[in-house]
């Protein structure tokens, strides 16, 4: 059986470009998180596709299969509409989708996004993997400052991903023209941005091994959230180890958890 918010998410992204007056949606699929290769997918449609690897011209290019794609698609078109469903399917539960609306001609977006896939800490040049959707939020709640955040808001009328619970997430862009000064050099980091990303991967873990502490009535987005805010608190605190560090977010989400029965109202 078809899953409704997959159903659900497309009408909504469609009903967005609709509102826009744009024919196409832009979709960046990681495919380091699928068992296969999914080029020969994209390739597989008629009308052919447009697409573009996100590692073109990166030290990582020659990893075809596991690089990021770009891919645009026209909803007018049966055939890339229903793929693109196909490709919802496939994906779901794995946090492989990051979607994009803009007006920007495709190559000049496609190197764009690819400029975009570096990023500096320290003096050293790094991959930021900013098409994961479990990532892409947290750059713009927590990690990027406004002006970092630019390179990604100039080029979207609207980013859109499903959250941890298969909702339908949203983000406004900036849409402005393309100029010379959109090509940028990385971002740069700092360690203090470094490691609020990190605990992405932190929260993550204790989301899995801390799985029974958590109320049965949390989704796994609002789990996710309480450990990110704990691992956030714990390097504040200076907690550098790992048992140190989930035994905080533990306590954290035992204190939540204990605060929630003593609230009987809104004020």
């Amino acid at each position: 059986m078809m899953a409704q918010h997959l159903g659900t998410w497309l009408g909504l992204l469609q009903s967005a470009c609709e509102q826009a007056d744009t024919r196409y949606l832009y979709v960046i699929i990681d495919q380091a998180g699928s068992e296969v290769p999914l080029l020969p997918s994209v390739l597989s449609v008629e009308p052919p596709l447009a697409w573009y690897s996100l590692f073109s011209g990166l030290p990582e290019e020659g990893a075809e299969d596991l690089a990021p794609l770009l891919v645009r698609v026209e909803l007018a078109q049966p055939l890339q509409r229903q793929w693109l469903l196909g490709l919802m399917h496939a994906t779901d539960g794995h946090s492989q989708l990051l979607v994009l609306a803009s007006t920007w001609p495709f190559a000049v977006l496609a190197e764009h996004l690819g400029q975009c896939m570096e990023a500096r800490n320290g003096g050293r040049l790094g991959l930021l993997r900013y098409y994961d959707p479990r990532l892409f939020p947290l750059l713009f709640s927590h990690v990027l400052q406004p002006e970092q955040q630019q390179p990604w808001l100039h080029p979207a009328l609207f980013w859109s991903w499903l959250d941890r619970d298969g909702a339908p997430q949203h983000l406004l862009g900036a849409a402005q023209i393309p100029t010379v000064a959109d090509a940028h050099s990385p971002v740069e980091l700092s360690d203090s941005q470094v490691d609020t990303l990190a605990c992405a991967a932190d929260a993550s873990a204790a989301l899995a091994s801390l799985s029974t502490a958590f109320p049965s009535k949390w989704g796994v987005e609002q789990r996710f959230q309480a450990c990110y805010r704990a691992m956030l608190d714990a390097s504040q605190a200076g907690l550098l180890l790992n048992a140190q560090r989930e035994a905080y977010t533990l306590e954290q989400v035992r204190h939540v958890w204990a605060a929630r029965p003593a609230t009987t109202g809104r004020h």
